[in-house]
């Protein structure tokens, strides 16, 4: 591909902002959206980022186009693997531990065929091969996505979501290869598995082209622990549980506690060996969720895409906490001016006026309490835009008495503007486009503040690391 082209053509695209930015909203509301359960019961919770990673990246190929090219320059599995394939996929082969197969379908004159596969930690891998006179990345155009190809998993009963990394096709004396790797949400599947891969679409050539691909997870070594740590007084604690060491990745199994005030807090870990090597991060599964009293806690099975060296005596894991605050909404049916204040951190914004100018209105504030030097210009930026406004009538809330903001999504609105008044200051004026002027009162309405906007950029606390010995 003429990256300089793609690049010109990126630029030249007309980006709708208001669209964007109404989407990212709906997008957040959802991510952010977990339900608790109330009793002390353990519930499995289904990843939504597999589900989210795998959408986004069928559908948006001309995106991941670029990634997908950088990884395909690794060498692997004899001619195959010569032009394309991934990192784990490399590891395995130096090991030789990927496995050959001939699995051929063939569907409007195209032929596919599964040329080799491995199962490492939760990653499943596969490379293929197309031929046939219609398979041609050149007389493409607009007719197939930027890699080439699109599939789906289908087991015949549901259609299975796991996130995926994939290569775009290259061009060998043979037709079209390529490579994808799966991440399987499932930490269950057995260690003898088939895969149920669908190719749905081959530069641009409709067809259906199914699979049942052999995979056979390799061995690997469990070696246990039970380091832990903890931030005293404060009901945050980190256990680890085990260590899988596989040929070319590493699973970590540890139990995470959290206070229930702090539901959507977050305990994310970095890992080094006692060489200084960082394992490389990959996907963290929530497999069980539990609700102790004033607690939360939640099993994780955590997959690095990276192996430890087999020289290595010991791992540091060092934990930190992510805090995460909350939408809150305020009436605008008080004496000016007033304060909305976070629930959790020190923010506040003061609402200095509010003012009808003809069919808008104009909000002026001051953001309080934010250290400007370790949140960004554009951060608070970005925070200001997503200032709303809210019928108070309409504000929606859960069995528990918690904002449903997901509900509230059709009744809120967004301003047309946000900018900054003062340079140097936190000084801003958020402008409301009003739908029916002559009906409106702002004192029927609720302003909502995104403060877990701004909770989302602190600075991590850290805990304790912990020695989890190898040897």
């Amino acid at each position: 591909m003429n990256m300089e082209r793609f690049h010109k053509e990126i630029s030249e695209i007309k980006v709708p902002k208001n669209e964007i930015l109404n989407a990212i909203d709906k997008g957040l509301e959802k991510g952010f959206k977990e339900k608790v359960p109330k009793r002390k019961s353990k519930v499995k919770l289904f990843s939504a980022v597999a589900l989210i990673a795998v959408t986004i990246f069928l559908a948006a190929g001309l995106i991941f186009a670029p990634i997908s090219y950088a990884l395909s320059t690794i060498p692997l599995l004899g001619s195959i693997y010569e032009k394309i394939g991934l990192q784990i996929g490399y590891e395995l082969l130096e090991s030789e531990l990927i496995t050959q197969l001939n699995q051929k379908a063939t569907s409007n004159d195209v032929d596919i065929t599964i040329t080799s596969a491995y199962y490492d930690g939760n990653i499943i891998g596969v490379t293929f091969n197309a031929e046939g006179d219609k398979v041609s990345m050149d007389s493409m155009g607009d007719r197939g996505p930027e890699t080439g190809y699109n599939f789906h998993l289908f087991d015949g009963d549901e259609q299975n979501q796991w996130s995926s990394t994939m290569t775009e096709l290259k061009e060998t004396e043979d037709g079209y290869i390529a490579s994808i790797e799966f991440y399987n949400p499932n930490a269950n599947l057995s260690k003898n598995y088939t895969l149920p891969l669908t190719f749905t679409n081959i530069t641009g050539v409709k067809g259906l082209w199914k699979f049942n691909v052999p995979v056979e997870q390799v061995p690997s070594e469990t070696i246990y622990s039970e380091a832990n740590t903890e931030l005293e007084g404060q009901g945050y604690s980190f256990k680890m549980e085990s260590v899988v060491k596989g040929k070319a990745t590493t699973i970590l199994n540890y139990k995470t506690t959290i206070p229930l005030v702090g539901k959507k807090d977050t305990i994310r870990i970095t890992v080094f060996d006692n060489e200084g090597n960082r394992l490389s991060k990959f996907h963290p599964n929530v497999l069980t969720t539990e609700v102790n009293g004033t607690s939360i806690v939640k099993n994780y099975q955590e997959l690095f895409s990276s192996k430890i060296s087999e020289d290595a005596k010991y791992l540091t894991i060092q934990p930190e906490i992510v805090k995460s605050d909350k939408e809150i909404v305020n009436a605008m049916d008080q004496t000016l001016p007033f304060i909305v204040e976070s629930s959790r951190f020190n923010y506040s914004i003061k609402v200095k006026s509010i003012q009808r100018e003809g069919g808008q209105l104009v909000l002026d504030y001051e953001i309080q309490n934010i250290n400007t030097r370790s949140i960004r210009e554009d951060i608070i930026q970005n925070f200001a835009d997503f200032i709303m406004i809210v019928k108070s009538d309409n504000i929606q809330r859960d069995e528990n008495g918690e904002l449903d903001m997901e509900k509230m999504l059709e009744y809120k609105t967004r301003s047309d503007q946000a900018k900054l008044k003062d340079e140097g200051s936190l000084h801003y004026q958020s402008i409301f486009n009003i739908k029916n002027p002559e009906k409106f009162n702002y004192k029927d309405y609720s302003i909502v503040v995104p403060f877990r906007t701004l909770s989302a950029n602190e600075k991590p606390i850290q805990m304790e690391p912990i020695k989890v010995e190898l040897q």
